[in-house]
């Protein structure tokens, strides 16, 4: 049924082969049976905004990115190929539709960072637009030649943090 009528009474009408819903005397959707477990929803019901996130496909979410920018196409592409493409789905939708609604030069550069620092995440690009890092200068490379194959989850070099340690106890003391 339309979204604007969640929470609200309405009465179905079931046939072996239709189900027809209404509110307020009115006939407000209309559904031919699809078997148990199948769903059927019509893209006029949902909220705006919301009709886009029913695509399940790869191919419609790349061309999506694509049409922002090559970059944001390639962090969609990037984004997918880290796991399972069905897993994955929901990630790129959070991604895509809201950078869509910021300038191509900004979600490109966000984009690119997010890339650059192996941060494949929803909350990453948000954070980077947030703080305005897509400003700053960008990375040169799309990403480190070590993460061809995998970009780490988490990443930190330890080698500063054990000099940071040292540094702020004035040497190497031995164990704490």
């Amino acid at each position: 049924m339309p979204w604007r009528l969640v929470e609200r009474e309405v009465w179905l009408r079931a046939t072996p082969s239709s189900i027809v819903v209404y509110a307020d005397d009115e006939a407000v959707a209309r559904h031919e049976r699809r078997g148990a477990g199948l769903r059927s929803t019509l893209e006029r019901h949902l909220p705006e905004g919301r009709a886009a996130l029913r695509h399940r496909s790869r191919a419609y979410w790349e061309q999506r990115a694509d049409q922002m920018s090559q970059d944001v196409g390639r962090f969609v592409r990037e984004v997918f190929d880290a796991a399972d493409v069905l897993s994955q789905l929901r990630k790129v939708q959070a991604i895509v539709t809201p950078l869509e609604k910021f300038p191509q030069e900004r979600a490109q550069a966000a984009c690119r960072r997010a890339s650059h620092y192996g941060n494949l995440s929803y909350q990453g690009v948000r954070d980077i637009l947030r703080r305005g890092l897509d400003f700053e200068q960008s990375p040169q490379s799309a990403a480190p030649a070590a993460w061809a194959d995998a970009p780490p989850r988490f990443a930190r070099d330890l080698r500063l943090q054990a000099a940071s340690r040292l540094s702020s106890t004035g040497g190497d003391h031995g164990p704490h």
